[in-house]
């Protein structure tokens, strides 16, 4: 396959559907837009942002290849992607794209975290995925940014700045944020209450990620790799060093590009 191809990669999740352009292993545009109720819409308006941002247009595209959890929805005409790669196997492509020296990478999205293991040619050995019951913790991380009136990005920055440990629910995502609303009313500092949440979401992340060998290098993937907080914690809790890939969001994009032989 010619690698000078431009290709595009398309990551359909539950929240937002990510699009990445690349010719060989340069990227060249990137884009994400809600997913909403529309899958194949989102993709459509993700794509033609990513061939804006790498300035070329939809005709120069040699492939489409589309990965995540709506990649079946995404088939409409107007896309008609080349191939489909299945999320766990893009996951572990482009993180070992974006970083050759790493076995393992921690996926934490805005509805599902899980962990893969790979080999030496980014080949998938080990998956493993969170219970039903811990679906939404990236949902869960916007709503309690939202009611403490900030931004996620600044919910990460408050919960640096935390002084006390104190404790939300252990149970379910719902528990945590009726408690949140409790201490909040109580008159807690909003950086405790920040550092609780996040602190809440990555011990699921972490329980989960332990039930499997972690290989290093350990890489974290999806949007809350963003998080400083979040790394912080997790470091903590699994007792390794991560780090943190160039472009979190868009590992599986790229991961699908690379399935299709892309990346070279």
């Amino acid at each position: 396959m010619n690698n000078e191809k431009f290709l595009a990669g398309l990551d359909a999740g539950h929240i937002n559907t990510k699009a990445i352009i690349m010719k060989g292993r340069e990227i060249l545009g990137y884009a994400a837009v809600p997913t909403a109720c529309d899958p194949a819409a989102a993709a459509r308006a993700a794509l033609n942002d990513a061939l804006r941002s790498a300035g070329i247009s939809g005709g120069a595209l040699n492939g489409i290849v589309a990965t995540g959890i709506f990649r079946d929805a995404i088939k409409a005409p107007a896309l008609d992607p080349a191939a489909s790669v299945p999320e766990y196997v893009a996951d572990a492509k482009g993180a070992f794209f974006l970083n050759g020296s790493s076995r393992t990478v921690i996926d934490i999205g805005g509805n599902v975290h899980k962990a893969m293991s790979y080999d030496q040619n980014g080949d998938l050995l080990d998956v493993i995925q969170n219970d039903k019951c811990a679906d939404g913790l990236g949902i869960f991380y916007t709503s309690m940014a939202k009611l403490l009136g900030v931004s996620e990005e600044e919910l990460s920055r408050l919960a640096l700045k935390s002084t006390k440990s104190i404790a939300v629910a252990i149970q379910c995502a719902l528990s945590a944020e009726s408690d949140a609303i409790d201490l909040m009313c109580q008159g807690a500092d909003a950086a405790d209450i920040a550092d609780a949440v996040t602190r809440f979401m990555v011990e699921r992340v972490a329980s989960m990620s332990t039930c499997m060998p972690l290989t290093k290098e350990i890489v974290v993937a999806g949007g809350l790799a963003r998080s400083q907080a979040v790394i912080n914690h997790l470091q903590r809790l699994i007792k390794r060093e991560v780090s943190v890939v160039s472009l979190p969001e868009y590992v599986g994009a790229i991961g699908a590009v690379v399935s299709y032989g892309g990346g070279k």
